[in-house]
């Protein structure tokens, strides 16, 4: 596991109430970081992170029946979850059919690919993570999710399903190398498990666009754009910025 090289020090200036976390895939067992003592489901485990400091989860320290280890590639899908039979029988979905469908969405790492998982909050880390996730309130998100469409004009997205939140956060990032965020509140699990307060967001940035954020935070300013001055207003600048726009490129 390579040490920290990054710079993540532009995150300051957001004064994040919980800090940002490094997610590392490894297969081999990490060095110099301690193996979680207690049982914590997959999206739970950004919250310890934040609130404990940083470990490592080895094979046998999963526990939410299967689907940490099929999302990581760890094991086969197993049977009586992907019927979608206790998803149909919970009213997660209209019937068996519906929730057995949602599994064939679910972003996986390739198979075989992964033995352990590291977190580290972002005073700790000491790798280059595969993921920095950050929950932000939505003042904190209008900025982070610039991040990349600041240089690039790639729109933002999020990918989600109301079960299974970890497959998102966590995965799907990493495997189409697109920054991903949920809601707090929207997914059902981490709702039952009451790890965060609603209406908060959780932006996954992968490794594939991580420089690029880390870049672009640097020039765009933290504070979110205010309120304007409203329609009228509005309409009456933004036609003035055409009108010179046009003298310009007639000129």
């Amino acid at each position: 596991m390579s040490a920290k090289t990054r710079d993540y020090s532009v995150l300051d200036k957001f004064n994040f109430a919980r800090p940002p976390v490094g997610v590392k895939f490894l297969a081999a067992r990490p060095e110099g970081i301690p193996r979680i003592s207690k049982e914590v489901n997959f999206c739970e485990m950004l919250k310890e992170a934040q609130e404990n400091g940083a470990f490592y989860v080895a094979p046998e320290d999963w526990v939410c029946v299967g689907v940490e280890q099929m999302i990581l590639g760890m094991e086969d899908p197993e049977p009586a979850l992907v019927t979608g039979m206790l998803g149909g029988d919970e009213g997660l979905y209209r019937d068996n059919s519906a929730c057995r469908a949602m599994y064939q969405y679910l972003p996986r790492l390739p198979e075989g690919s992964v033995h352990y998982v590291a977190f580290a909050p972002l005073p700790e880390l000491t790798f280059d993570p595969d993921l920095l996730i950050v929950v932000a309130d939505v003042s904190q998100a209008q900025v982070l999710l610039r991040s990349v469409n600041y240089s690039t004009g790639r729109p933002y997205v999020s990918r989600s399903t109301p079960v299974v939140a970890c497959a998102w956060i966590y995965v799907y990032p990493v495997v189409s190398g697109e920054l991903n965020y949920f809601i707090t509140g929207l997914g059902l699990g981490m709702q039952e498990l009451n790890i965060f307060p609603p209406g908060l967001f959780i932006i996954s940035i992968p490794f594939q666009v991580l420089p690029i954020a880390l870049d672009n935070l640097k020039a765009i300013d933290a504070k979110p754009t205010p309120p304007g001055p409203g329609g009228p207003a509005h309409r009456k600048r933004v036609n003035q910025l055409l009108k010179d726009l046009r003298k310009r490129i007639e000129e």
